[in-house]
């Protein structure tokens, strides 16, 4: 980062808004922390009378056109941050945005970086009162969002945090989000179809275009249907949690040139800029709270055509053909490095995979292509026509000059020759399939893919607020764990047996998060968690509630799993009364979610740290958690957990926000939480849940009780037709 850039606002901005509420601002106790990055140095040092006269508000929506600049008050001295790679206790969630993953820090911002927090305010004298900051509707005071500007005025530019600071009426018990998650936006996802539509194809013109499933379409439609909520006072914000997009760059040669990219893309739908009010797309008139998944880890473009990934989008495989995508082609760039590491794992990957890690069905591959990519069967088909020549005397018959023996064995050496070539070939052409699949899609999801998010949209990849009494706790979750990492036999050693049909393919490919090893933090994420959690009040009244939003999700079953409970073991053992552990084969709980510390996680929801779990009936030491939403697997499905006297994690399975009762005395989270539920794709059709966008709203009533958490389509209330039942 250069640093002319300097000083650098990082929040609040797009993903990591603030919400401020006018009764509290009323009351003169209520200032907006703003979080600085600067160098130590004359120039770049940020001091009070640096802010004063260029930090201005910005109406991020308005309906008549107007704009106007509200200047902000600067409350005291910037106060600078110095351990903000250390993790220490909390006192609040505020704190969270006080420490800054290692990342952002050395490969965006640049290592002498230093922070600093400013609290700033709005003063009487620069508005007509503050009703006036909030958005007004057929009579109703609504939320309202603002852009905030710096102006450096002696070099003459401006920077903007789009959609960073919301002012509401109050925050206090009662309160409307939504979840929502996978929106996978890319520029191409609004290309493709011109480019099928240009060539002949087989199928109708129209049939084509009513068919095709734009996944930026399908986010437009939400924001439509979000801005009619936030218009009547039913959504104060939304939590869009993972797969923001559906990978960083546009194609392989933009990496080079990293403002190109979908990030871009993403910006422009959330905000309404750009052409996106061509597509009648004015942008979300709520704060938006984001956290990153798998596929924003993702470099670059895969295959459309992957599997039957075609049908996602609405399209024949040879009419998505015809869309030629950016994307590693070994003959179109021959001296490229991903060319080279290519023929060299093509050549070595095989012959060093842990096969430990692959399920049983996956393993024939790779164990044919060892002896197959060896110097033994290398060396066999050269001696072979050689061997040949010797012959076996057969007979004294000869055959211009040459005894039939050896001709016998030389056709019978040359079959054998050509058989071993042949699979040679075959095993080699799948294995260099498998080897380029990988190199296309997960092997290539590194951190770089997140830099234009981190400095545009999101600076955190954990981070917590407070909405009134409630508490929302947002993690990443991390790339797939199918990243490159199945070279090294010392880092698969605590990874769970993988698929690799469901962890190149698709699908919902098992997720790095809380792994202790990222590189990608200056802490343990289940760590940072237990630290939130000790931060809360422990003894509070039910007013006050506890979420957690992940991408990856804890608990998951594949999608042919048959909860009818006819075929389904694990609920004919639930009916018999039978509690008994279920095996993976029986039903695999753990398909496609974070792969490490889970148990960890799962107690933490519970309020108990594991390491203290020694003794029966023991006090819970930590808040629980009421609700964890995630995402990934692209359903909609619900689980809750408990845990008996030794110890031992229950999961049960059911439509609990279907036949949850919203009447009082609201005992029903006293048996039933912590849940664990996911939403299906707001973009993109599950194998399930076929026809997003999809979307979880929940209501918290004016007491602090939540009377509504059912996921909707833009139709309505959607079934699930699930039944309980529980795996210890």
């Amino acid at each position: 980062m250069n640093t002319a850039e300097f000083p650098f606002i990082i929040s609040p901005n797009l993903g990591c808004p603030i919400i401020v509420s006018l009764k509290e601002l009323e009351q003169g106790d209520k200032t907006i922390q703003l979080i600085v990055a600067g160098r130590r140095g004359d120039s770049t040092v940020p001091l009070k009378r640096d802010f004063e006269g260029s930090l201005f508000l910005r109406l991020s929506y308005h309906e008549d056109g107007t704009t106007k600049n509200i200047p902000l008050s600067i409350k005291n001295e910037p106060v600078e941050i110095p351990d903000w790679n250390i993790l220490s206790d909390f006192n609040k969630l505020e704190d969270t945005r006080n420490i800054i993953n290692s990342e952002f820090h050395y490969n965006v911002l640049g290592k002498t970086t230093h922070y600093w927090k400013i609290r700033v305010g709005v003063s009487r004298e620069n508005v007509e009162g503050y009703k006036t900051l909030l958005r007004e509707k057929e009579g109703k005071n609504l939320p309202c969002l603002y852009d905030l500007f710096y102006v450096n005025k002696s070099e003459k530019w401006e920077r903007v945090n789009y959609h960073s600071i919301q002012f509401v009426e109050s925050v206090e018990a009662k309160c409307n989000f939504i979840h929502v998650a996978d929106s996978h936006i890319a520029k191409r996802n609004d290309e493709i179809l011109d480019e099928v539509l240009k060539e002949g194809n087989k199928r109708d013109r129209t049939e084509i275009k009513n068919g095709y499933i734009n996944f930026n379409d399908n986010l437009r439609e939400f924001i439509r249907k979000a801005n009619d909520l936030a218009d009547v006072g039913e959504l104060d914000f939304v939590i869009i949690n993972g797969d923001l997009v559906d990978f960083a760059f546009h194609g392989w040669e933009d990496e080079t040139n990293t403002d190109e990219n979908n990030w871009k893309t993403f910006i422009n739908i959330i905000t309404g800029a750009g052409k996106e009010k061509e597509r009648n797309n004015i942008g979300l008139k709520v704060a938006a709270y984001t956290s990153t998944g798998n596929h924003d880890w993702r470099l670059h473009p895969y295959n459309p055509n992957l599997g039957k990934y075609n049908k996602t989008f609405g399209l024949e495989k040879e009419e998505l053909e015809h869309y030629k995508y950016k994307s590693f082609d070994s003959s179109e760039y021959p001296e490229d490095e991903r060319a080279t590491l290519s023929k060299k794992l093509t050549s070595q990957a095989f012959r060093k995979l842990n096969l430990n890690v692959f399920t049983f069905t996956d393993k024939w591959l790779a164990k044919a292509a060892k002896p197959l990519s060896g110097m033994t069967t290398k060396w066999i088909l050269r001696a072979l026509p050689f061997i040949g020549l010797g012959g076996v005397k057969l007979g004294e018959i000869k055959i211009a000059g040459y005894e039939v023996n050896v001709l016998i064995g030389l056709v019978f050496i040359g079959i054998v020759w050509l058989a071993i070539w042949g699979i040679k070939r075959f095993v080699k052409y799948k294995t260099r399939n498998l080897i380029d699949l990988l190199i296309d899609n997960p092997i290539h999801a590194e951190a770089s893919a997140l830099h234009y998010y981190l400095k545009h949209v999101n600076p955190y990849l954990d981070y917590a607020f407070q909405y009134g009494e409630h508490n929302f706790i947002v993690m990443d979750t991390g790339s797939d764990v199918f990243n490159g990492q199945i070279l090294d036999k010392k880092q698969l050693k605590y990874v769970k047996r993988l698929s690799l049909v469901d962890n190149v393919l698709g699908g919902s490919p098992d997720s790095r998060s809380f792994d202790s090893g990222h590189e990608y933090y200056n802490w343990s994420q289940i760590v940072w968690l237990e630290k939130v959690l000790a931060a809360l009040p422990k003894n509070t009244s039910n007013k006050s509630k506890v979420f957690t939003f992940l991408h990856a999700p804890p608990i998951n079953p594949p999608d042919n799993e048959e909860f009818d409970g006819k075929k389904s073991k694990l609920i004919e053992s639930n009916r018999s009364g039978d509690h008994k552990w279920i095996s993976e084969e029986e039903c695999n709980l753990t398909y496609g979610t974070i792969n490490y510390y889970l148990s960890q996680f799962l107690y933490l929801c519970m309020g108990h740290r594991e390491s203290e779990l020694v003794n029966q009936n023991i006090e819970r030491k930590l808040r629980p958690v009421d609700i964890v939403f995630s995402g990934h697997a692209h359903r909609n499905i619900e689980f809750r957990i408990e845990k008996d006297n030794n110890h031992e994690i229950w999961i049960y399975m059911d439509e609990y926000s279907k036949n949850y009762n919203p009447t009082p005395p609201y005992k029903w989270w006293e048996k039933y939480s912590p849940l664990i539920v996911q939403t299906a794709s707001c973009a993109v059709p599950g194998r399930v849940d076929k026809k997003p966008p999809y979307y979880r709203k929940v209501t918290i009533d004016k007491i602090g009780q939540i009377v509504d958490f059912q996921v909707r389509s833009l139709n309505g209330i959607i079934p699930m037709n699930g039944l309980e039942h529980s795996k210890g």
